[in-house]
């Protein structure tokens, strides 16, 4: 340990930096408040991205689901007008 190290409350704190854990084993898990609401609020925007994904890929199908059948439709209107003119 250097003489510019001092030990405070279980962490070793430097006086030239910040304090830096002993137990590398805590960092991960913070009591803090706006961590915890943080992380919270991350897995609740991958949930909301991945709902927005699969409407997104679900609108996709829609739409070339709908352009075949309106396609069917014109061809099958076409065809009985000319099968009706033509007779």
């Amino acid at each position: 340990m250097s003489e510019n190290a001092v030990h405070q409350n279980g962490q070793l704190v430097r006086n030239d930096s910040l304090p830096v854990s002993r137990d590398a084993t805590t960092e991960g898990t913070s009591d803090d408040p706006t961590v915890v609401g943080a992380a919270s609020l991350r897995r609740h925007i991958i949930k909301l991205n991945r709902r927005l994904q699969l409407l997104e890929k679900e609108n996709k199908q829609r739409a070339k689901r709908e352009m075949v059948t309106y396609s069917i439709t014109v061809a099958f209107w076409l065809f009985n007008s000319w099968h009706w003119f033509g007779h």
